[in-house]
């Protein structure tokens, strides 16, 4: 049974469009960046929906083949028990009740990226918290998930990533660019760095094959 998702999918997909975008721009290592999908998509759902969301990061399990058993995890397993550390982790949003992954359509992208000898399909992940499976031994259908959030390294994360002026000034990008469907949006924007140098970001076609 699928999940009724909390944003629509457009509002998803433009969400999605416009981080993504952003970050290609400056030639960021996006297929890695769940920090800033993280960051930016909580501070979108703040500023334009008006709701509670809040970045969290901590281990993440999802099944995304129910064939192959193939599953992105993105964590360590010490003594049978799930860690996260800031080398091993994932970071999705909170809000009213559900996971929210903007990172999600790019996940084809983040296999091919860490050696994954299978690809993930492109869709869409939004998923009530209380549908999460109970254990990362226990994702028997596509979709499945099991996260662990880390509240210390979500903290320490946050604070790193604030810390260091272009994440927060590519999140405000962002902030200025989206436009709330059925709003239209600027097929592109001229960002201006410090030196004067003008960069044109176009905004790519964000597209799912269904969703989680």
């Amino acid at each position: 049974m699928k999940t009724k998702p909390l944003i629509p999918l457009l509002d998803y997909l433009r969400i999605h469009g416009v981080i993504r975008s952003v970050l290609d721009s400056v030639d960021a290592h996006t297929a890695h960046a769940c920090m800033f999908f993280s960051v930016a998509g909580a501070a979108i759902l703040q500023e334009f929906y008006k709701k509670e969301a809040v970045q969290v990061a901590g281990a993440a399990f999802y099944l995304v083949n129910e064939q192959q058993r193939n599953v992105i995890s993105f964590a360590t397993l010490e003594e049978g028990q799930v860690q996260s550390s800031d080398t091993a982790f994932h970071a999705w949003v909170h809000c009213d009740g559900y996971v929210i992954d903007f990172m999600a359509p790019i996940f084809p992208e983040t296999c091919a990226a860490a050696g994954h000898p299978f690809i993930a399909p492109r869709r869409m992940f939004q998923k009530k918290w209380v549908d999460m499976a109970p254990s990362h031994e226990r994702l028997d259908r596509e979709g499945d998930f099991h996260l662990v959030p880390n509240p210390g390294l979500t903290i320490d994360l946050r604070q790193s990533f604030l810390k260091k002026p272009a994440g927060a000034d590519l999140v405000n990008v962002c902030l200025h660019w989206y436009r709330r469907p059925p709003k239209s949006i600027l097929p592109e924007l001229q960002m201006q760095n410090d030196l004067g140098e003008i960069t044109r970001i176009r905004l790519g076609n964000a597209a799912v094959a269904g969703t989680w």
